[in-house]
């Protein structure tokens, strides 16, 4: 890998006070990097601003500003998206990823940058059910807003004609994760966390600094323009294990479970009947493989071109995002 001197605001971040977004700032920052962030709300992101990171607001429907924001920029790294939460309607959502993703890749073949990192993420895979998935797997449309949105994303930047780097993050977790961290915490505070059965499908967690890492080697090697990385740990764990690890936080060690035969309907469509009766949005097919998925994602590639190493297990990942929601209050 080539360790380039850098220069100017070598990296813009969008999104940069989100989770994955906000760590690498930071890891790139104590690196010596001089970075500026995008972030449509930029009082969110005073306390990077206070670790010296220029924070611009800058709306990802405006192509001008985020041109601006670029300049002196060699690197981009694309983290600002709508994650599939109900904040915005799944169109609406659908909208912010794919024209967003479109307004950056303008800006940033404008500004000349040198290289553009895409998070984007293994939903794309859809509900491929190989034992193991890596970047070769298929990536077909499903019908729903986030996964689709993602694989039209991927496509725009493959034909933008500017030197790429796609970075497919697992079920990221670790301090500040929202999805794989506080929302477990607050579900089993307000006993909504429940098992399905044996809750064997599988999550590939990955902790946030080996992520981290993995995107740092992503910006700088030789080797990464053009391609596609999984990027999470190298052990999938069960639903079970995984929610139970929280659980366990509270000295507990078990979750309300559903009984077997209930698991498997929440697998097919009757069970949005149920989800409609307590009005609760219905699950797509998507959603449905997802919590019973049996796939564990590869980084076999992300090790043999980048080196990629996640250094950090599952049990040391947890005492670590254990620490961090006891210190801020999550876990009293």
């Amino acid at each position: 890998m080539k360790n380039e001197s850098m220069t100017g605001h070598d990296v813009l971040i969008t999104g940069v006070n989100g989770f994955i977004a906000s760590h690498l700032a930071e890891h790139l920052v104590q690196m010596n990097v001089s970075v500026r962030g995008v972030a449509r709300r930029p009082a969110a992101a005073v306390w990077l601003a206070e670790q010296g990171i220029e924070v611009t607001p800058t709306h990802l429907s405006d192509r001008d500003a985020l041109r601006r924001a670029m300049d002196g920029c060699r690197r981009v790294v694309h983290a600002a998206a709508w994650t599939g939460g109900a904040e915005l309607p799944p169109e609406v959502g659908y909208q912010v990823n794919v024209d967003g993703t479109a307004n950056v890749l303008a800006a940033a073949r404008a500004s000349g940058v040198e290289r553009l990192i895409y998070i984007s993420s293994v939903a794309v895979y859809g509900s491929n059910r190989a034992p193991l998935i890596d970047e070769t797997a298929p990536t077909p449309r499903v019908g729903q807003a986030y996964p689709d949105s993602k694989i039209v994303a991927e496509s725009l930047v493959r034909e933008s004609g500017l030197p790429f780097v796609i970075i497919r993050p697992a079920s990221t977790y670790g301090p500040r994760g929202t999805a794989w961290t506080v929302g477990p915490i607050e579900q089993i505070k307000a006993g909504r966390l429940v098992l399905l059965g044996q809750d064997r499908g599988l999550v590939t967690p990955g902790y946030i600094e080996n992520v981290v890492d993995g995107l740092i080697l992503a910006l700088n090697h030789d080797n990464a323009p053009g391609e596609t990385f999984n990027m999470c740990d190298d052990q999938a764990v069960t639903y079970r294990t995984f929610y139970l690890a929280y659980a366990r936080m509270f000295g507990i060690d078990t979750l309300p479970t559903l009984p077997g035969i209930v698991a498997i309907l929440a697998r097919f469509g009757p069970v949005n009947l149920l989800r409609r009766l307590a009005r609760r949005p219905t699950a797509g097919a998507w959603s449905r493989h997802f919590r019973f998925n049996p796939s564990q994602f590869s980084v076999a590639k992300a090790r043999r071109v980048l080196g990629y190493d996640p250094k950090i297990g599952f049990e040391e990942g947890m005492r670590r995002t254990e620490a961090w929601l006891r210190a801020s209050g999550h876990i009293p």
